[in-house]
């Protein structure tokens, strides 16, 4: 059975063209600064007393990480799309103004013109056509640390209604490379959509939201994955490792998710398959109960089934979770068959 899902703009009103950036909130800069360049090894940009810029050692972008010192919960203020040139922005902004959403212009350290909105979910956003750029760092192998991570991939968002979501997404020139159906209930509860020529710009699953659940950067090698666990380790940020190394049934991909000393979650990956041709449509993972959907590897833990980053200043809309498979209840279970023979 083929479950019904929103169909692609392919006549955009303004040019998204990637995720590109976050900005999180953190206890503390020097612990995070040691987490994020030891052991996932992005760079330094730029820093002053409360906030670090951090890119991957491929980026020339002047960021894809800002990290913001806070007394109080750490947050994400947003999460960051590129569109392709100034004047996207302000198509943007008459988009945007014509449907009833609020946006707005707004000043960015190291970032030119930047526009604020949220998305139907809640979710912040931020678009901005250019910034400041630096050197790409990534033949400077005598300078590399950890994973070596390349680039901001994607990052993945929990909301309360996926379709609706991937609606607004969609009528802006996003499509979807695989979506998850749970076939007992026959709905969707996950979206993979992208604007870039891989799989993921940003995923959308089902739970209580908006959440931010996880950033992705690319890696070169699986090697890299490998080494950034041994720097964990070795800097005392073993147990920060959460799910993995492991290999995703649905998503292609091999991955690793750490958690930062704040709890922020990033995933590394390797780069995804190439999704460009219009005739590769959307593909359906069927989803049934009691299963484990990797590949290889136990099925997620607890904490990355149920914990997420609260976003600053937005409400949290509940809704039911169901009752996702994970690495607990799967050994529970099988434990349970194991006595029972």
């Amino acid at each position: 059975m083929t479950a019904p899902i929103p169909k692609t703009n392919f006549n955009p009103p303004f040019n998204i063209t990637r995720a590109s950036h976050l900005v999180f909130t953190v206890r503390d800069l020097a612990k995070s600064r040691e987490f994020y360049t030891q052991v996932m090894g992005l760079i330094v940009s730029d820093e002053d007393a409360n906030t670090l810029w951090l890119r991957g050692v491929e980026e020339r972008a002047h960021h894809s990480l800002t990290l913001k010192k806070t007394t109080g919960q750490p947050q994400c203020e947003r999460i960051g799309f590129r569109v392709f040139t100034d004047d996207d922005l302000g198509k943007a902004k008459a988009h945007f103004d014509k449907a009833g959403i609020k946006a707005e212009f707004v000043e960015v350290p190291h970032q030119d013109r930047t526009l604020h909105f949220n998305d139907p979910a809640g979710t912040p956003v931020e678009l901005v056509a250019t910034m400041k750029t630096v050197p790409r760092m990534h033949t400077r192998i005598d300078t590399h640390r950890g994973a070596g991570a390349l680039r901001m991939d994607h990052y993945q968002v929990l909301v309360p209604d996926v379709l609706s979501t991937a609606k607004f997404y969609m009528d802006l020139g996003f499509r979807i490379s695989d979506y998850i159906y749970v076939e007992a209930a026959q709905r969707v509860v996950g979206t993979f959509l992208h604007r870039k020529d891989n799989p993921w710009d940003i995923v959308l699953l089902t739970r209580s939201g908006p959440r931010f659940h996880h950033g992705g950067y690319v890696v070169e090698a699986f090697e890299d994955i490998v080494r950034a666990c041994d720097v964990a380790g070795n800097l005392g940020f073993g147990d920060r490792i959460e799910h993995g190394p492991g290999r995703h049934g649905h998503q292609h991909s091999y991955y690793l998710y750490v958690r930062d000393p704040d709890g922020h979650r990033t995933e590394l990956l390797l780069p995804g398959i190439q999704i460009i041709d219009i005739d590769d449509e959307p593909v359906m993972c069927p989803v049934k109960p009691n299963t484990n959907t990797n590949l290889w590897g136990l099925p997620a833990p607890k904490s990355w089934v149920e914990e997420a980053t609260n976003f600053t200043g937005v409400e949290i809309k509940q809704t039911p979770d169901g009752t996702p498979m994970t690495a607990e209840r799967y050994l529970a279970e099988k434990t349970k068959e194991a006595v029972a023979t």
